[in-house]
């Protein structure tokens, strides 16, 4: 194995190779930690990771949500925030980011979409800055060596298929490593699409021309670091130390230079879990790292000291991730806290430049706001599509029906009724009706067993009536059982009384199953329900969410 130098990129070049022994064979390929990267430089090789034991049970519990996503997603978010602060494993990372911010809903809805915009030359000005910046990213990654390399050619194309997608946007250059580290877990489409949903969803406006994404999270990071570290954010308000000017490139890039590798890619599991909250967490650990302590403070006794001490803050954070993650998860910033301030943010943002539409709320709650926002889309899409005749994708399999389970879609039908909309309630409402769903499911199913008891008798024997009118051979043994049954049947009230005990499991299955059979016959009949089940989808996602 060829020795690991202090430079090495170098590993490739002939001043390598011209120093070994003549005749003798010497590896060229550079000896890299478990994530790609060159050992000495920016190496995590010390970090072993957890165990093949728990990274198996972990990857069975990602698996298990993989398969249920839909059901999870609307009814167990806990389970995923947990899973998530444990961390994904890397082998599931590639599946997991794209579902988490809603990369992969994307890519079903704009099929091919991706090929089209990476054979499509580009605009040459986009074309040359990206070219410019390719080398700049992660160099001592094994990906990003060479010019030639799969890991630029993707990087290339990756960015140039967004300024085609975003042209009033076009490239931004923070925009590079981001997209860098979403190659090193995935490929280049599902990093795309990943890609778009950072910068539309989970940070709006960080890429746009104007920076307001920026501007406006600058001054949220203000009053987060009054409220949790009052003592370094008097000392920065003291020396003139305003966070936008050492914290534009930790969100922008979303410490891709500033963290372990190993770190990095756990506040990522958060971060496409929560959402923006997760960066403002770890700004205000980092700030703590280097302005926490009072002699901290006094070995910066001005603004370019304050400023130099946090450009180097990854020097700060040099213990294993497991650390690290439970402080950024221990900062004291909850998503309603957030969305409180961001209201209030937003007020005086529109007071001084009314004639921005810039709206960053929906950036307040992460996955699960990317997922409602991009299924009330594919929703819009579809109703458009109906409305002209041209939908290819039958109603009963539309993401209005499979997005729901099975229980809220029947309660939702019986409590709106067959022609009415169920509803629209606020979100503790919503949670409060999930809590106690089993409950009063079982209460509803008593009180019909109860009223349709009868009701149920009489219609089996109607059922009875109509098979004998059309078949006479059944109606002759009909009769004969009936001969046979008479002697037997002496006292008819209390006979009647006993098959009614004995028949209400049975009603209590068949009402529930009679309810459920109106439901697909609602959804089977695209003309009554077609724009009812629309309504009802997107008025419960945003409900909910």
């Amino acid at each position: 194995m060829l020795k690991a130098s202090s430079q090495p990129h170098r590993h490739q070049s002939e001043e390598d190779s011209s120093g070994s022994d003549a005749g003798s064979e010497v590896s060229l390929e550079p000896e890299t930690d478990r994530f790609g990267f060159i050992l000495t430089n920016g190496s995590t090789a010390g970090s072993v990771g957890p165990s093949p034991e728990l990274v198996r049970q972990r990857e069975a519990k990602w698996i298990n949500i993989i398969g249920q996503w839909d059901r999870i997603l609307l009814k167990k978010s806990s389970k995923v925030k947990l899973q998530c602060q444990k961390g994904i494993p890397a082998s599931l990372r590639a599946k997991c980011w794209p579902l988490l911010c809603g990369a992969s809903e994307r890519m079903r809805q704009n099929e091919n979409l991706y090929e089209s915009l990476d054979s499509q030359p580009g605009l040459q000005s986009w074309v040359d800055i990206i070219e410019r910046d390719l080398d700049r990213q992660f160099p001592f990654h094994e990906m990003f060596l060479s010019k030639d390399g799969h890991g630029q050619r993707g990087l290339f194309r990756v960015l140039k298929a967004y300024t085609q997608f975003q042209p009033e946007e076009g490239y931004c250059q923070a925009q590079g490593p981001v997209a860098a580290v979403l190659l090193m877990n995935m490929p280049a489409e599902e990093a795309f699409w990943c890609l778009v949903q950072i910068s539309e969803q989970y940070l709006p406006g960080y890429y746009s021309p104007l920076l307001e994404g920026v501007l406006f999270d600058a001054a949220i990071l203000s009053w987060v670091l009054k409220k949790t570290c009052p003592a370094a954010h008097k000392h920065l308000q003291q020396h003139g130390v305003e966070p936008l000017m050492f914290a534009t490139d930790w969100l922008m890039c979303l410490f891709t230079r500033h963290l372990p590798f190993n770190t990095l890619l756990r506040v990522w599991d958060l971060f496409f879990c929560y959402g923006v909250k997760v960066l403002l967490q770890v700004a205000v650990v980092l700030v703590r790292r280097v302005l926490g302590r009072a002699d901290q403070r006094k070995q910066c006794p001005g603004q370019m000291e304050t400023l130099e001490r946090l450009r180097g803050v990854r020097e700060h954070v040099q213990e294993e991730e497991e650390t690290f993650i439970a402080e950024v998860c221990s900062v004291p910033l909850s998503g309603k806290d957030l969305e409180k301030r961001t209201e209030k943010e937003l007020g005086r943002w529109r007071k001084d430049k009314p004639s921005s539409t810039f709206d960053p709320r929906g950036r307040c709650y992460g996955y699960r706001m990317a997922w409602a926002r991009t299924r009330q889309q594919k929703e819009e899409r579809e109703q458009k599509e109906r409305e002209t005749g041209n939908l290819s994708v039958p109603l009963a399999r539309s993401a209005s029906t499979l997005s729901l389970s099975p229980a809220l879609l029947h309660k939702r039908f019986r409590k709106g009724g067959k022609g009415n909309p169920a509803p629209t309630e606020n979100q503790e409402t919503v949670k409060v009706e999930e809590q106690t769903e089993p409950s009063e499911a079982g209460q509803c199913e008593k009180e019909e067993s109860k009223e349709t008891g009868e009701s149920t008798v009489i219609s089996e024997k109607t059922e009875e009536s109509q098979s004998v009118e059309n078949n006479p051979e059944a109606a002759e043994e009909s009769n004969e059982n009936e001969q046979k049954e008479e002697p037997c049947d002496t006292n008819q009230p209390q006979v009647l009384e006993e098959q009614r005990e004995r028949r209400k499991p049975q009603t209590r299955g068949k009402s529930f199953q009679g309810q459920k059979e109106k439901v697909s016959d609602d959804v089977a009949n695209p003309a009554k329900t077609d724009s009812q089940i629309t309504r009802n989808s997107v008025s419960y996602a945003e409900s909910y969410f």
